[in-house]
């Protein structure tokens, strides 16, 4: 995802969403929507198929002379189609032309309307627009299975409800790695002097 000329909310949720060990990249919770292709990277954005190009298609990638450019330098409108113009920093080996074919094919069908903006889709929910219901969801959906059997335990449990209430929050800061240790202060950016 291509972060400069994003504000610095979004900067910080992306930071915290990967700080958190929360599972997979937040990016790959987004793609991008091709209008006109003036504000998607080629190889850096997730705009087609499963993920940023640079990565599903890392090979290539590596012999790509056009790793910075967008979307709408490397496509022309040619005898009634769009035809990407790719280059390459040397001449493909035999065993690499099936690859070109490969990703060619992944990119065909997809359509772009030169009259809108690009615009980003949040997959994860039900409908493709980011919400905080829809990111708690994804972030759930990751976790499940993690300590569930601890958690149902303290449910269960017959124990006074005070007691229970203050041992299952020491428990889930334990599980959730909350606990203020040297280690958890200095990694959110707490000056913590030794002793």
């Amino acid at each position: 995802m291509n972060f400069g000329r994003t504000s610095l909310w979004w900067k910080d949720l992306v930071e915290v969403w990967g700080s958190e060990g929360w599972g997979r990249n937040f990016e790959d919770a987004f793609k991008w929507k091709i209008g006109n292709g003036d504000s998607v990277l080629f190889s850096e954005d997730s705009w087609a198929g499963n993920g940023a190009l640079k990565r599903v298609y890392s090979w290539l990638f590596s012999l790509s002379s056009c790793k910075d450019a967008k979307v709408d330098e490397l496509e022309k409108w040619i005898n009634g189609s769009w035809e990407w113009q790719l280059t390459w920093r040397r001449s493909l080996f035999e065993w690499e032309k099936p690859l070109v074919c490969i990703f060619f094919q992944g990119l065909q069908g997809l359509s772009f309307d030169m009259e809108e903006k690009d615009s980003w889709v949040w997959k994860d929910g039900e409908f493709p627009i980011y919400t905080v219901k829809s990111s708690y969801n994804c972030l759930r959906r990751a976790r499940e299975g993690e300590n569930v059997f601890v958690y149902k335990m303290f449910w269960r449990s017959k124990v006074v409800p005070s007691a229970l209430v203050s041992a299952f929050v020491s428990t889930w800061r334990v599980l959730e790695n909350k606990i203020a240790t040297r280690a958890n202060l200095e990694r959110r950016g707490i000056a913590v002097e030794s002793l």
